[in-house]
């Protein structure tokens, strides 16, 4: 750490340091509140001093101010469901973010977390380091080593021509060597290529850069230009939430732990077909939606599906990073309780069911580091267990 600050000047430190001291703290994630969303909030709860949620007016939520949203009518609830989902899916977790214990959200309101105080000093300090963005960078689009900009993947994917996806994803708070490291797992549903590319992304990240810290928090990200923009949670206009119990970027408060308790959730991604709205879920609760003309490609329909992990490895020391994915144990060290695993995984075909994935291809970029292994007794639906370690006597 005292390496990372002595590399920033300290004129500029000095600058940040008055920034942040002489600047009030109206701030989400780096953003003033404008007047105009201040009468939009309903209500505020303090959670601690680096963690503020407002209430915002469902109608009036910032999300509104996209261009292709104006006058845009919300959708309070999937009007159709998929098909063939199984209760027994959601298993027995009970959501619960911090947030909820000083308070809830009014009806007709949605949480929107606001960072305050010194993760927003923090967050000035890596943007001088860290390119953008981080999350999402498709399997499919690596280069010939495997690799592409130092992020890695050990994930399943599904072709064909899909509605949706789900999975019940172990949860799990991996360790991540520096701050402008990150490990998430994760379920991508894209369409288009490396010109066009749509993704809708929904699991969970431990990404010290985006959150401020290194908990294990709730994620949501798109993009509709193969990342030239992306957005990740609420940072920018584009998804409609309509759930006032979930936060984006919250955290879980129910963790595994090794050889212990086995903690997971089930995450959806599903489109509307009544009118092309790709809708998020977490353990079954609705949260909101990406209107269908955000997208290009993902108008229609995917074209693939994607589940698994990624990290990215920033060589501190010159050597691969020690940031763990999943547990931050291999599949070969043992199952549950050990190694971190997708189970129930399924796919939405064209007809809105339900379905385990077929041909499923397995893409490991660097076994040595992380790794994957498909369980073919299929106990628990189509599951697999992955991770890793990172940095070990092969993994260098």
């Amino acid at each position: 750490m005292l390496k990372f600050i002595n590399s920033v000047s300290w004129p500029f430190i000095l600058a940040v340091f008055i920034y942040v001291v002489l600047t009030p703290k109206a701030f989400v994630d780096g953003r003033t509140i404008s007047n105009v969303e201040k009468t939009s909030i309903i209500k505020t709860i303090k959670v601690d001093n680096h963690e503020i949620i407002d209430c915002y007016d469902i109608f009036k939520q910032p999300s509104l101010t996209h261009p292709m949203l104006h006058n845009h009518t919300i959708q309070m609830r999937p009007s159709v469901y998929p098909k063939n989902i199984k209760s027994v899916n959601l298993g027995t977790l009970q959501i619960t973010q911090t947030w909820h214990k000083y308070g809830t959200c009014p009806h007709r309101t949605v949480p929107i977390r606001r960072s305050v105080g010194k993760h927003y000093y923090s967050t000035l300090l890596r943007k001088q380091r860290r390119p953008k963005p981080f999350h999402g960078k498709k399997p499919n689009t690596l280069q010939p080593n495997g690799i592409r900009e130092n992020h890695e993947y050990a994930v399943i994917k599904v072709r064909g021509s899909f509605l949706g996806a789900q999975a019940k994803i172990n949860l799990w708070n991996p360790n991540v060597e520096t701050m402008i490291e990150m490990s998430v797992s994760q379920i991508w549903v894209t369409a288009g290529d490396d010109n066009d590319l749509n993704t809708i992304e929904a699991g969970w990240a431990v990404d010290a850069t985006n959150f401020g810290d290194y908990q294990t928090r709730f994620f949501i990200m798109w993009t509709s230009d193969s990342y030239k923009h992306s957005c990740i949670n609420m940072r920018c206009p584009g998804f409609v939430q309509t759930s006032p119990d979930i936060s984006l970027g919250c955290n879980f408060t129910e963790i595994s732990t090794f050889n212990g308790d086995q903690k997971d959730a089930t995450f959806s991604i599903y489109k509307d077909q009544n009118n092309g709205n790709w809708w998020v879920q977490l353990q079954g609760i609705s949260l909101g939606y990406y209107p269908s003309s955000l997208f290009t490609r993902l108008s229609k329909t995917a074209d693939d599906v994607e589940f698994g992990g990624e990290i990215y490895n920033g060589r501190y020391k010159g050597r691969h990073t020690t940031t763990q994915m999943g547990s931050g144990h291999f599949p070969s060290e043992g199952g549950l309780g050990i190694s971190s695993y997708f189970s129930h995984v399924q796919v939405l075909n064209e007809n809105n069911e339900a379905k385990d994935p077929e041909d499923a291809e397995t893409y490991v970029s660097n076994p040595d580091c992380y790794d994957l292994k498909v369980d073919k007794k299929r106990t628990n639906g189509y599951s697999f267990n992955y991770g890793g370690s990172g940095y070990n006597d092969n993994c260098q």
